[in-house]
């Protein structure tokens, strides 16, 4: 879910070749600066071709620091909103055109309006120049198409994007939304586009389902429906077709989350009742892969709210029926998560959000991810998550932590992939993707398999100035180290052993900077993407990740020494009272999603 209150355009690609194993794996990418992809921070369009006040402005990158009155239906009249944060990212490949690649992100644009809403990109030359526009159904909307569909009126923000196609190209988008007024109610949607171009876009908008309770919004006063999920099966079996969405819910108070699950018959048109996978317990970040042979798997964080934080871990629930029913929950494994903390913080900054050691960090929660190969090319069931190494822990020297919230340890977050070929009876031992020598922390993984080939992506930083004592980016004295995380990927062809790719991205990113909560704490999202189809020229992917390349530093007059963690800002502070930040979109915001093709063949 967004932090608080997503791709576009590229120009010449370039392309690095690296070989091994017996296979030569090409890296494309294209991008302004003759590298990556820049998927968001673009000229938006409708839907159906038309515009309206939400589409202005997205589109615009117009800025004043000159203070206006706000009015109804706009905070900042001055400011567009183009240069404003977009992050977590999902990308999905049309496995019947790998040329078409869609994108759907977090999408910060209209947080003057309403609040952010969920961002869509679509490209026709894998990746290198994109058209963004809005999941009908935003506050603005004045199409008939989006006034029709159960997000309008009913809820003013969304986000936790989720992309899939079917067999035949048909494009389904999904997320949450929910109001930023209390209670936070919210519920999951699924849209259909039909894969045939209109309004501009390359595929046609036909309608949006509501999931769970039967179709009727779970508007329970106290409840929270977060962190969703979908997969659709790809396989040319019984259940071909199939779409499946799994997702939390929060019910009130510590250690009271339940992951749930749906599935679709009838091409997203509904949904069945929902059914809960696991016991009531503190769990999050669910996720689905189905096998060749149509097995659904369903998988999730458990994290143990006892003193010892013994049984964090990865869960699990099976299918063989397509979605009816599901086994009794089952374990992956069981580590201690990388999770940086201090004290009661999952994420700390400045001002409100300043925590006893000082430093400055972002969350990284424990969101493992599942694939499994539905062309059969590659067997079995893989689940990749970030943890300690165990070998690195040691007692922390200051409030801050990271193997165990509270514990008082830190350790190195590494990126292992474990997996099952016996329908999760077994599962093997944990593998590093790429060990890196033992430096750097790792995070957001995400993996797919296709063909007989499994593909992994992270964020590392690796050759920073390295310390388990220290979250990413910080020096010892809680300044910024600067630009320390880049973009990282590696392949297997059998499961058990990896092949780097190295860094992926064209540069390294300052990940900490403060552009949340009043410019006071970081966020980069909660996760990465990648997407593989195959060609006859081999497979063809992309990946998407949220990028702090853009953002304009600078300095924070709130505060009395600087940090190097600020953004651009214009704040004045007059007797000791900070007023308001009147140049919202002159840089200091812009976090964008950037991307890259991958070619394997």
């Amino acid at each position: 879910m967004r932090r608080t209150p997503i791709v576009v355009a590229i120009a010449t690609a370039t392309t690095l070749t690296l070989a091994a194993a017996a296979q030569a794996v090409t890296v494309s990418t294209g991008g302004s600066d003759g590298t990556d992809d820049k998927v968001s921070d673009q000229a938006y369009v409708r839907h159906d071709g038309g515009t309206d006040a939400a589409i202005q402005e997205c589109s615009s990158d117009a800025t004043s620091p000159v203070p206006v009155a706000a009015t109804a239906d706009d905070l900042d009249p001055n400011d567009g909103g183009g240069e404003r944060q977009n992050n977590e990212p999902a990308v999905a490949v049309d496995p019947t055109d790998p040329t078409h690649v869609v994108a759907s992100w977090n999408e910060y644009c209209t947080s003057d309006m309403n609040g952010g809403f969920l961002g869509l990109g679509f490209s026709t030359d894998s990746g290198e120049t994109w058209v963004d526009s809005l999941t009908p159904g935003y506050p603005q909307d004045t199409s008939a198409e989006g006034q029709a569909s159960p997000l309008f009126g009913s809820q003013n923000s969304g986000s936790d994007p989720l992309l899939a196609f079917n067999s035949d190209g048909d494009l389904y988008t999904a997320g949450i939304a929910y109001s930023d007024a209390r209670p936070q109610n919210s519920f999951i949607y699924v849209t259909t586009w039909a894969g045939t171009p209109a309004g501009g876009l390359p595929y046609d908008y036909q309608r949006t389902s509501l999931v769970g309770k039967g179709g009727t919004p779970p508007l329970v006063a106290g409840q929270f429906t977060d962190k969703p999920m979908m997969e659709i099966d790809r396989t040319g079996g019984q259940d071909d077709g199939n779409i499946y969405v799994c997702w939390s819910r929060f019910t009130g108070g510590a250690g009271r989350t339940k992951i749930y699950f749906s599935r679709s018959t009838d091409g997203g048109a509904s949904f069945s009742k929902e059914i809960g996978l696991s016991s009531d317990t503190d769990v999050q970040g669910c996720d689905i892969a189905v096998e060749a042979d149509g097995d659904v798997y369903v998988i999730w964080g458990n994290r143990d709210t006892a003193s010892s934080h013994t049984r964090e871990g990865v869960g699990f629930a099976r299918s063989s029926n397509g979605g009816r029913t599901f086994s009794t929950e089952g374990e992956v494994g069981a580590f201690s998560r990388y999770f940086p903390f201090d004290t009661i913080a999952r994420d700390c900054g400045d001002g409100p959000d300043l925590c006893p050691s000082g430093f400055v960090f972002a969350r990284v929660p424990l969101e493992p991810r599942v694939t499994a190969d539905q062309s059969g090319g590659l067997p079995g069931v893989y689940v990749t998550y970030n943890a300690i190494d165990p070998a690195t822990v040691t007692d922390s020297t200051t409030s801050y932590d990271s193997a165990g919230p509270g514990t008082g340890r830190v350790g190195r977050g590494v990126v292992y992939v474990t997996r099952s070929l016996d329908d999760g009876l077994h599962w093997g031992p944990p593998v590093k993707v790429d060990d890196a020598g033992g430096s750097g922390h790792q995070f957001f993984p995400d993996v797919d398999a296709l063909d007989g080939t499994l593909v992994a992506v992270w964020q590392d930083d690796r050759g920073s100035d390295y310390s388990v004592q220290r979250p990413i980016g910080n020096t010892p004295a809680a300044t910024s180290s600067g630009a320390t995380v880049g973009t990282f990927a590696a392949y297997s062809t059998n499961g058990t052993s990896f092949t780097p790719l190295g860094m992926v991205s064209s540069v390294r990113q300052p990940m900490q900077y403060e552009m949340f909560d009043a410019r006071s704490v970081p966020f980069l999202g909660d996760y990465n993407w990648v997407s593989l189809v195959s060609t006859d020229a081999g497979l063809r992917g992309y990946m998407a990740w949220t990028d702090n390349r853009d953002v304009a530093p600078g300095t924070d007059p709130r505060e009395s020494a600087q940090d190097g963690f600020d953004v651009h800002m214009c704040v004045t502070v007059t007797n000791g009272v900070a007023g308001p930040n009147t140049c919202p979109n002159a840089g200091g915001f812009d976090q964008n999603i950037y991307g890259s093709a991958i070619a394997l063949q």
